[in-house]
């Protein structure tokens, strides 16, 4: 329940009639009479569109009755005179609440705001507290060190000192990246740490349960926070979006269990474990859940203990012996509008650079072409580069951007003939030409997702010909 509270409370509206509907430009700094009371449920409640400033909203709790005033420092304006709070005072008894105004109103209609006891449920949590999450985002990870982390520590600088050396060489490629991301959703920056341990910081990884990139997401929980994963591309291997995503899920895990420690917990094992462990053994205490046997699997109760231990030396590796470590250069990049699919090589020419390059910019680009049917797409070149790009790509027709092979179809071909024989997919094939159904018809010419002027299109034995495709995208859905 505290958890949905401090999801509701960032809802709360001033109650207000249409009479007085405008906001006051002037309030009491809250900061100069604070108040340390509960927050509350307000389901049901009706309200006006003036959201208010949760640091100029005071609750008092009475004796009888769950809340005895709502007090709203930014409130409707009554008083033209700014000496005087502009507030409603909303005093509750029986079903409606009673009116008291300021001095400098002698009466008000008080049917405009004759109203039912809306139901109020009492939350652990202070409204000061929640006020500064509010403003200033989620509150930090702590970070403690108890014999469980020393362990750790100690592992990463001797057994396991020759990976960690290497994950910290790619932290400054990645981490500041990772660090704003995390920053621009209130989320504490060091969960950046948590794909630090989960992959070394490395985008294309992949574990044998078929978790990808830095934040190894499997394909399911990858979706559902909304990244590409397909045939064309695997978002799961673009560290900026995949950050955006597990800010969207540590969000998540933080609201279901009110715990960074139970939410990193979560991010291993899966919430649903997690949850059913606290249910049987009665803690939240992640600590004390992974000293009790069968709560957890080894791997989730360890989870915590190494991300605290990673934490500790990132921040001082000189201080934990970590003096001669081989940082990178830092990714550095500019990124730029695609509008329909095109060859990376296109695309490198246009940028002055590499195709290795380019795909080490994008390493969630599974083929040789930017993704059809992906409007506003946006691809990653050296930094600096953009303007030279956007002048060479203005003198390349649409039409001239992407050359897939022809194949006209025979008697006795099928999608997995044609697919075997130039190693694709029948979904792509089926995909590309917008072909539904088991049948072809023999002589339709149809695209393959090859380029057209591969040399192991040649050797197949078909007439390779340069065709050119426009690949708009209302042609592909």
């Amino acid at each position: 329940m505290k958890r949905k509270l401090a999801a509701a409370i960032f809802c709360l509206s001033v109650l207000v009639t249409p009479a007085v509907a405008s906001t006051a430009t002037g309030s009491d700094d809250p900061a100069s009479s604070p108040v340390q009371t509960a927050s509350l449920s307000t389901a049901g409640l009706s309200s006006s569109g003036a959201e208010v400033n949760l640091r100029a909203v005071q609750y008092t709790r009475a004796d009888g009755s769950p809340f005895t005033s709502i007090i709203a420092l930014v409130a409707p304006s009554l008083c033209e005179s700014p000496a005087e709070p502009e507030a409603f005072h909303y005093t509750y008894s029986a079903s409606k609440p009673e009116e008291s105004l300021p001095s400098c109103v002698a009466s008000f209609d008080a049917s405009a705001i004759d109203q039912a006891l809306p139901v109020f449920t009492i939350a652990d949590s202070s409204i000061d507290t929640l006020a500064a999450e509010a403003e200033n985002g989620l509150p930090d990870v702590p970070i403690v060190v108890n014999k469980n982390v020393e362990s750790f520590i100690k592992y990463f600088q001797t057994r396991g000192r020759k990976y960690f050396e290497k994950w910290l060489g790619r932290s400054k490629d990645y981490m500041g990246m990772l660090q704003a991301i995390l920053k621009e959703n209130g989320l504490p920056e060091d969960l950046s740490y948590i794909a630090l341990i989960e992959s070394g910081l490395n985008p294309t990884v992949r574990s044998r349960a078929n978790a990808v990139g830095m934040w190894q997401f499997i394909k399911g929980t990858a979706t559902r926070y909304g990244l590409r994963v397909d045939w064309w591309i695997d978002e799961r291997m673009d560290p900026e979006k995949a950050t955006y995503a597990a800010a969207k899920y540590f969000k998540n895990l933080y609201g279901m269990f009110d715990s960074w420690y139970l939410a990193a917990a979560s991010y291993n094992a899966g919430e649903g474990r997690v949850g059913r462990a606290i249910r049987k053994h009665g803690t939240e205490d992640f600590w004390e859940l992974a000293s009790r046997k069968k709560s957890l699997h080894r791997e989730t109760k360890e989870y915590v203990p190494k991300y605290l231990a990673a934490v500790t030396i990132a921040k001082d590796p000189e201080s934990y012996g970590f003096e001669n470590v081989d940082f990178g250069e830092g990714m550095k990049y500019d990124k730029v509008r695609v509008s329909q699919a095109t060859d990376l090589r296109l695309i490198a020419d246009a940028a002055g650079t590499s195709v290795e390059e380019i795909r080490r910019l994008n390493p969630e680009l599974l083929r040789w072409f930017t993704p059809p049917n992906y409007p506003g797409y946006q691809v990653k070149i050296p930094a600096g580069t953009s303007e030279m790009y956007a002048e060479n790509m203005s003198k390349v027709p649409s039409a001239k951007r992407i050359a897939f092979l022809q194949h006209k179809v025979r008697r006795g071909d099928t999608y997995s003939k044609i697919a075997k024989r130039y190693g694709t997919g029948v979904k792509q094939i089926q995909y590309l030409n917008n072909l539904k159904g088991n049948r072809l018809k023999p002589g339709t010419v149809i695209m393959i997702p090859v380029r057209a002027s591969d040399g192991v299109a040649k050797k197949k034995g078909r007439v390779v010909a340069e065709i050119i495709t426009n690949m708009e995208l209302h042609q592909l859905i």
